[in-house]
């Protein structure tokens, strides 16, 4: 399941447990795309100190921030379920690292900004300037990208 919030697209897990839901925000990657609604999964050992979950037929979902009692923020949008060929197109698309960083690139707007900050508080130069530009511009980046974002 897809969450829509202002700019940010974040996918979630809807897990059923002990009778009540959770979500779980995971990281992107193509195989996603074919999970369908009521999906079985496990809950598989850890990876890196972290829970994961297994979802038939065999997909990985690695969870990209805490657990969630609560809907996140946003409107819902459940995935469609789609046949084999459709799948093929929509993971080539989505899957592009080119469109990956096509969406989480507005985030990276802040940089020449925290830059211009950082010249009038600490002083400097042009080449600092740039320097802290493009630092924070690549962290906001980073930021998004680990964040779980969704480019489906």
């Amino acid at each position: 399941m897809r969450f829509q919030h202002r700019m940010r697209s974040r996918g979630y897990l809807e897990v059923h447990e002990n009778g009540s839901r959770a979500w779980y925000p995971v990281y992107f990657h193509t195989g996603l795309l074919a999970i369908v609604p009521d999906a079985a999964a496990r809950i598989s050992g850890s990876i890196l100190g972290r829970r994961a979950f297994v979802i038939e037929p065999g997909i990985l979902a690695l969870p990209s921030g805490r657990r969630r009692s609560s809907m996140p923020p946003g409107a819902p949008l459940d995935a469609p379920r789609l046949n084999e060929s459709d799948l093929r197109t929509r993971s080539k698309r989505f899957g592009s690292l080119r469109r990956r960083i096509m969406l989480d690139a507005p985030a990276a707007v802040a940089g020449p900004f925290i830059g211009l900050l950082w010249l009038i508080v600490d002083g400097g130069g042009f080449a600092q300037f740039v320097a802290v530009s493009l630092l924070a511009a690549v962290t906001a980046l980073w930021w998004s990208a680990i964040g779980g974002s969704d480019p489906s």
